[in-house]
């Protein structure tokens, strides 16, 4: 029984569709909505760059360069915390950052490392000050080596360009660019090291 109704609805199935393939309509492609972009989760690996720093025995040096001058101080743990700042804000990560920065990734021969570049898709709000950052990855061990961020703002007509390194497990510097119109610009950098083996 089970196998004449099968076989019947089969008939059934191939007559309706025999009918209508005479007016049938060729199939039209689907416009599938575009998959979110996955960024790299830069403000959770800075802190946790900075968990493990709190974990080492050891006294971070901050340096101090402007013009030809440097100059250098130890730091204290609430001073590493409140150096490192500027990394963590904006938060960078895919919910944040997907509708308003585009990713590319390249392979770069010439410093070895697989490099994910974020720059704007349009206009960004003036509340995030953040205008491009990059990811180095070295490609043998699959591991971040680098990430550099990029802000500025403008006050009092004074363009503000500050670079943000962060060298996993030695380093990070603040390089601070102010500009004034039709004048040189002013450079100070701030450098927070703490392995020392270099």
């Amino acid at each position: 029984m089970q196998k004449h109704l099968f076989s019947n609805f089969l008939i059934i199935v191939l007559l309706f569709s025999a009918c209508k393939g005479k007016n049938a309509k060729p199939l039209q492609a689907v416009d599938q909505p575009e998959e979110p972009q996955t960024f790299f989760p830069v403000t959770d690996f800075l802190l946790g760059q900075l968990r493990e720093l709190d974990s080492i025995p050891i006294t971070p040096l901050k340096i101090i360069i402007e013009d030809d001058k440097r100059d250098s101080v130890w730091m204290s743990r609430k001073e590493m915390r409140k150096f490192a700042a500027p990394f963590l804000n904006p938060v960078i990560d895919s919910s944040k950052m997907n509708n308003l920065f585009s990713e590319k990734s390249f392979m770069d021969q010439t410093i070895n490392a697989v490099t994910l570049t974020y720059d704007p898709r349009n206009g960004i709000p003036d509340s995030i000050k953040l205008n491009h950052f990059d990811v180095y990855i070295d490609p043998q061990q699959n591991k971040v080596e680098r990430i550099y961020l990029v802000k500025e703002e403008i006050k009092n007509e004074e363009t503000i360009t500050t670079q943000l390194t962060w060298e996993v497990g030695k380093w990070c510097s603040i390089r601070t660019i102010s500009q004034e119109p039709k004048m040189l610009p002013k450079v100070h950098e701030e450098i927070m090291k703490w392995n020392f083996d270099d």
